[in-house]
């Protein structure tokens, strides 16, 4: 069956389209504390919406790409379950409280791991998922679990996670969750030419094949790569 569908936001829509072929999931993990009001979070809301319009102009990448957001506050809220990037709804974004980044990631976990369960059941060939992560905070609680968890996980090529600091950011808990890996930091507040970086990387893995070492594209110029030598 190529078209498998689920009830979400009181209409019909394709969980997946052409399940025979591979398919990639990308969760989108977005801190909406209250740090982010304003400039932040109005820039970060249209640069979103506007990725999906984009990603939708390939038709091999629109095919291929499966997007959840997931938005983490004082409390943590599924904004989007996993669907064909084509059938993401619009988001609308509202910054306040806190920053429970444990919770966001755990659910984010979790819902990457039933995606790839999905996957097993529909007959498709899944891509390494990615978890992309953009705040501008610091973990109300503990990392410590959650961060040795993503690092087994990346370790077996179930999970790729890519953190974004914007700033105000503390880099030590995202360089510890990524364990020095794939932690990037935004100049201002212009989320545009990162979400194009991920389209090309979402253009790269789709003209590959699961398991490929695909060649990483080059970042924006205002986005940089964030290592503290003294994250531990």
């Amino acid at each position: 069956m190529e078209e498998m569908v689920q009830r979400g936001f009181g209409d019909f829509a394709p969980q997946i389209v052409k399940a025979s072929e591979p398919h990639m999931a990308c969760l989108f993990l977005l801190d909406t504390s209250g740090s982010m009001q304003g400039e932040p979070i109005n820039e970060l809301e249209s640069a979103l919406n506007r990725f999906k319009i984009e990603v939708c102009e390939d038709k091999t990448t629109r095919d291929v790409l499966d997007v959840a957001i997931v938005e983490f506050n004082s409390t943590v809220n599924v904004v989007q379950e996993f669907v064909p990037i084509e059938y993401m709804e619009p988001v609308s974004l509202k910054a306040y409280g806190g920053t429970d980044m444990n919770g966001g990631l755990r659910t984010a976990i979790d819902m990457v791991i039933e995606r790839g369960r999905f996957y097993s059941l529909s007959g498709t060939q899944p891509y390494c998922p990615w978890i992309v992560m953009i705040t501008d905070g610091y973990p109300n609680d503990s990392i410590d679990n959650v961060a040795e968890e993503i690092l087994s996980l990346d370790q077996q090529d179930k999970l790729r996670l890519w953190s974004l600091a914007v700033k105000g950011a503390d880099t030590k808990p995202l360089n510890k969750l990524g364990h020095g890996k794939r932690v990037l930091a935004l100049e201002g507040y212009d989320f545009s030419k990162f979400f194009d970086w991920v389209n090309k990387s979402m253009r790269s893995i789709s003209v590959s094949s699961p398991g490929e070492k695909v060649r990483g594209q080059e970042l924006p110029d205002n986005v940089n790569k964030a290592i503290d030598d003294d994250w531990m």
